[in-house]
């Protein structure tokens, strides 16, 4: 599916292309006495240069083709730094792109670990413009980086407020699959949910009983979490749960852990004390918090760090 979209993207961005060269128009301002009215001005966009795409690991071809796509349409030349995890993925894209009859040095990949060729490339002079999708990564990047135009797609602590009117078992539904897919590592999905008290026994029920239902395994055996990327995010995530442990958070399933494959787990009565709270797991780890306003819901997403998306749940 994400091939697929990777290929009508491309399309897209061409389609685009057509009208992005620029426009002419009469001036037609009076700021200043006398200012003739016949003046026809004329604008046209040019390429930046090189651009440097870092896409992450999740999903190594569309959020690279994402990239890859606009900067190319514009003009530009492209180095692509693939992650570490999806560098095999990225490379198979490339060629496709070489099969294509894209010019040699047009799209350059240049694979290796980001904590040993980061700061070469993104400190590098012949370096035009940077577009990285990541986590806090990106706040090294900006600030090394220097006064080159930056696209920066981080992090979230994505929000699920859910009201007192809102049909529950929709919602149930809608946690499992934005909060549980992928295993949790998409930036976009549900990592907290904020739930009205009144419905919050009631919510918790019925998302431990879709849990329940998950199929735990190797992803080649097409189950529903799998392993998440990284020794180190696991122990990330493990290092999140203790802590709510510690503070007094309610388990809704007993905390499992096989290497890298983390069990899905929901924790109730968190608060705002704890780090799960506030940090991004990018995991099966979804934490409830309570709340008895809307009002109060707004203002835990809006005091964290973190922006992206929120979902509201209410009858219409």
């Amino acid at each position: 599916g994400k091939v697929v979209r990777s290929g009508d993207l491309v399309s897209y961005t061409a389609e685009e292309g057509v009208r992005i060269l620029g426009e002419g128009k009469f001036l037609v301002s009076d700021s200043f006495p006398g200012n003739e009215r016949t003046k026809y001005c004329l604008t046209s966009k040019i390429p930046l240069g090189v651009v440097l795409a870092i896409p992450p690991f999740n999903y190594p071809v569309n959020l690279a083709v994402s990239k890859i796509g606009p900067a190319l349409i514009a003009g530009n030349s492209l180095v692509l730094k693939p992650p570490t995890q999806g560098a095999v993925s990225c490379l198979h894209m490339v060629h496709c792109f070489h099969l294509a009859g894209f010019p040699k040095g047009l799209i350059n990949c240049v694979t290796g670990k980001g904590s040993e060729i980061g700061d070469f490339l993104t400190m590098h002079p012949g370096v035009n413009c940077i577009s990285f999708t990541g986590g806090d990564t990106g706040i090294a990047i900006s600030k090394k980086a220097g006064m080159i135009p930056l696209q920066m797609e981080l992090g979230g602590k994505d929000a699920c407020i859910v009201l007192e009117d809102a049909d529950l078992d929709l919602v149930a539904a809608n946690i499992i699959k934005g909060g549980f897919s992928y295993s949790g590592q998409r930036c976009t999905a549900i990592k907290v949910v904020l739930a009205m008290e009144s419905v919050a026994d009631s919510l918790v029920e019925k998302v431990k009983a879709r849990v329940a239902k998950l199929r735990i395994g190797p992803p080649e055996d097409d189950c529903d979490i799998t392993p998440v990327v990284t020794e180190s995010s696991a122990n990330f995530i493990e290092g999140l749960v203790m802590d709510a442990k510690e503070k007094g958070a309610t388990f809704c399933q007993e905390y499992k852990r096989e290497g890298n494959l983390i069990w899905p787990l929901l924790l109730d009565n968190v608060r705002p004390d704890m780090r799960i709270a506030w940090e991004e797991p990018f995991g099966p780890v979804l934490p409830v918090i309570r709340i008895n306003s809307v009002e109060e819901g707004i203002h835990h997403c809006n005091a964290s760090n973190f922006g992206l998306q929120v979902k509201l749940n209410q009858t219409p």
